[in-house]
């Protein structure tokens, strides 16, 4: 599921990249955004292009709804929570713009050339344009939010940081000010009756009944996404009920104990309770820096998954060892967090030569005799932590 994620998330942002590129030409002229407009509908109106942007939307936006059910609690970390917020505001928003465009192109065989999306977010509905600028400020911010925290694992990545932050600002700016840009120029055209004509009224092939089941498509969408996050939430709430018959114990070092219903990951446990916790990727099964020793309980746990053996072998970890965010045990177990809770990236990279292994040892310290006499010209006095004192006269101390 973590790798279906990724993937679809990488397809819809290399989309979002191509449109801001195209809204970029803009800054050029509205004819220069038309000729890129061809070269992108090339490649996402294709057979091949639309089957990857729209199955790449639902199937991300279907893994969002299973991430929301399967979480026990929303004690997540800023960057967690901003991701999760921004991307549940951005399918309401998306609905609009999607009706408006492919569908319309697609039942109604109505034009969508810049000309007349520019024209009508500019002149006609500039409410819907800001909309527009809100929507593309969002799932820009969802997207490079997700990417960060996923290539921030990668060895590589700090080099290449401070280029990548610098195209993510920069590239959504020039969109904008391309789409600026057009909008005043169909602003001085549309001062020709005829141009206005000729380019946004005449060419709409829809009817009066065609605007309304096009209305009824969008308010359709909505219902449908409004619908789908209330069965989210109806699930979360018959499970917890079910579940308060079935809680376990997590014991942490110290004696703290956690009590949470069963089903709940280890790490969840922690953030419930308030224990710092370390988890760099938010608990997705990459980076392995939750992972905890099981110290009592390891008999009745779940066998790891695939994903979780695949990190836990990354790091040479013990059998004793499993990841917190993937650990859900159904019977009161015993755990010791192996990194502090201020883990960070380079923590993630896994073991490396000469960095060391984690490994169970036995110390033997031997009793201190109590001892006092002449040690290589010093004094040793008592038993205990050695203290070397000046040395005395002869014979004693």
């Amino acid at each position: 599921m973590a790798l279906a994620r990724t993937m679809t998330g990488l397809v819809l942002i290399t989309y979002l990249t191509t449109h801001f590129l195209n809204h970029a030409l803009g800054l050029v002229s509205l004819d220069a955004m038309e000729a890129g407009r061809s070269w992108f509908l090339l490649l996402w109106r294709s057979p091949l292009g639309t089957v990857l942007l729209y199955g790449s939307l639902v199937t991300h936006f279907g893994l969002a709804l299973r991430s929301l059910y399967r979480r026990r609690n929303f004690r997540l970390a800023p960057w967690e929570a901003t991701q999760l917020l921004l991307g549940l505001a951005i399918p309401p928003l998306l609905a609009t713009h999607i009706t408006a465009t492919r569908i319309a192109w697609t039942i109604f065989d109505a034009p969508d050339t810049y000309a007349r999306v520019v024209t009508g977010f500019w002149i006609f509905r500039q409410d819907l344009g800001f909309l527009q600028i809100v929507l593309v400020v969002i799932a820009w911010t969802h997207g490079c939010i997700g990417l960060h925290f996923w290539l921030r694992l990668k060895p590589w990545y700090r080099h290449l940081a401070p280029w990548l932050l610098a195209t993510a600002l920069l590239l959504p700016v020039l969109a904008l000010l391309g789409a600026s840009q057009a909008g005043k120029e169909v602003a001085r055209l549309a001062r020709e009756p005829a141009w206005l004509q000729a380019t946004v009224l005449r060419p709409d092939p829809r009817s009066a009944d065609d605007r309304v089941l096009q209305e009824r498509i969008r308010d359709g969408i909505l219902g449908a996404l409004g619908a789908s996050l209330a069965v989210v939430f109806l699930a979360r709430a018959a499970r917890r009920l079910y579940e308060r018959r079935r809680v376990v114990r997590i014991t942490y070092p110290g004696g703290r104990q956690v009590t949470v219903p069963a089903g709940a990951t280890v790490l969840e446990a922690s953030r419930f309770a308030g224990i710092p916790h370390a988890s760099v990727c938010g608990g997705r099964a990459r980076c392995s820096t939750c992972r905890v020793r099981v110290i009592e309980g390891a008999e009745f746990l779940p066998p790891a998954s695939v994903v979780e053996l695949r990190v836990l072998r990354r790091v040479g970890a013990a059998p004793s060892m499993r990841l917190a965010c993937q650990l859900r045990p159904t019977r009161d177990l015993s755990v010791t967090p192996l990194l502090s809770a201020g883990a960070g990236p380079a923590d993630a990279l896994g073991h490396t030569p000469g960095a060391g292994r984690e490994q169970e040892i036995t110390v033997l310290w031997p009793r201190q005799p109590v001892h006092r006499g002449r040690r290589h010209g010093a004094v040793w006095r008592g038993a205990g932590p050695r203290r070397w004192g000046a040395p005395g006269p002869r014979g004693g101390a």
